[in-house]
C-alpha cells in the first residue's frame, strides 16, 4: 500500500492553524452518541448549510438508529487498531451505503446526503474510528467516493497514524491537541486537500 508520509509536526501545525470550530464543539461534548443524535445531526448541518439537514432531522435520526447494531459492533475499535477483516469491512460498508443514500427533501428537489455527509455522521457516532473526507480529499488519496473507496481511505489513514504513533505516544498526542486521532488527520487533510476549504466551509 502506498505511504503518503504524513509527518507528526504537520498534523500539529494543521491542528493549530485550524482550531476547533463551534460546530465541532458539539462532538467534543458528547459522552453517549445514541443520546446525542440531535447534536451529531446539527454538527453535519453546520458543516454545510446548503445541504437540507434541518427539515430532515427525524429521517436522518431514523437511518442512524437503523444501523445502530453495526455501529455498536465497531465501537471498541479506534482508527489505529481496527481489524480490516471481512466482517468489519461489511459493517462499515453497510453503514456508509445506508447513510450516503439518505434522501433529503430540499426546497426544490430531493438530494442525497452523499459520501461526505455520511463520513461526518459516522465520525460523530465514533470520533475515535471514522475519519471524515470530502471530494478533494478522495481525489488526493485516489479513493472513489463510495463505500469501497472509504474502506481504502480508512486503510490509508490507519497506515499513516500507525507510523506517527511510532514517533509519539497516543496519550501525548491527545493531551497536546485535545482531539482524537481521526480528527487530527481530518485537520491535516482539510488544510491541504479539501474541496470545502476553498469554499470557506469546514
Amino acid at each position: 500500500m502506498i505511504r503518503f508520509g504524513i509527518k507528526y509536526e504537520n498534523l500539529i501545525k494543521a491542528n493549530k492553524e485550524h482550531p476547533i470550530d463551534e460546530a465541532y464543539k458539539l462532538i467534543l461534548a458528547i459522552k453517549d452518541p445514541w443520546e446525542s443524535l440531535d447534536s451529531i445531526i446539527d454538527f453535519v448541518r453546520r458543516w454545510d448549510f446548503r445541504v437540507p439537514i434541518r427539515n430532515n432531522e427525524n429521517k436522518i435520526k431514523e437511518f442512524l438508529l437503523g444501523v445502530k447494531t453495526e455501529f455498536v459492533a465497531l465501537e471498541k475499535f479506534n482508527i489505529e487498531d481496527l481489524d480490516f477483516n471481512s466482517q468489519n469491512i461489511n459493517y462499515i460498508k453497510y453503514i456508509f451505503n445506508k447513510l450516503q443514500e439518505i434522501g433529503l427533501q430540499g426546497p426544490k428537489r430531493k438530494v442525497r446526503l452523499g459520501s461526505t455527509g455520511a463520513s461526518k455522521l459516522m465520525h460523530g457516532i465514533n470520533p475515535n474510528l471514522f475519519v471524515m473526507w470530502d471530494k478533494g480529499i478522495c481525489d488526493y488519496y485516489g479513493c472513489y467516493p463510495n463505500a469501497t473507496g472509504y474502506i481504502h481511505f480508512m486503510e490509508l489513514m490507519q497506515q499513516e497514524i500507525r507510523e506517527i504513533l511510532k514517533e509519539r505516544g497516543k496519550e501525548k498526542i491527545i493531551k497536546e491537541t485535545g482531539v482524537s486521532l481521526p480528527k487530527l488527520l481530518d485537520a491535516y487533510n482539510w488544510s491541504h486537500y479539501s474541496t470545502s476549504r476553498s469554499m470557506g466551509n469546514k
